[in-house]
């Protein structure tokens, strides 16, 4: 499974992220951007199994932001959609987030948690596995 990491900048803190995904060997991070028009660039050209993307400190809503909001819904849109891991700041992150949840296509994932991180990325794997990545049917 590929994954497109969004909104990590480059150093440390993506390799950890880059290392812990990769952990599992069915799964590659094929591409990072930090800056959303890229990101988008890449998930179009891409198509991405898994997006992960970290949400910034202090975000109050999706809707606040509208180049998170828009990389959000760009990877949904693709065809077809990408699962997404939302991955909020340790300390939590803004309400509105928790109602995106799409049961086995969208998980929340608070940064820190590498068991959440893993099963996330285990059911979107298993969803795209069965031909059905919203679990429609």
């Amino acid at each position: 499974m590929t994954v497109l990491v969004v909104g990590v900048p480059e150093g440390e803190e993506l390799e950890r992220l880059r290392a812990r995904i990769q952990s599992d060997p069915r799964f590659r991070v094929i591409s990072h951007a930090d800056e959303p028009a890229v990101a988008l660039a890449h998930a179009r050209a891409l198509l991405p199994d898994v997006t992960v993307l970290a949400l910034p400190d202090g975000l109050a809503s999706l809707a606040t932001d509208p180049g998170v909001l828009g990389v959000f819904r760009g990877v949904r849109a693709l065809d077809p959609p990408s699962g997404v891991v939302l991955r909020t700041p340790a300390d939590g992150g803004p309400a509105p987030v928790f109602d995106l949840a799409v049961e086995g296509a969208v998980h929340v994932v608070r940064d820190g948690d590498p068991d959440g991180l893993a099963s996330a990325l285990r059911t979107i794997g298993l969803r795209r596995a069965s031909c059905d990545p919203d679990g429609s049917h």
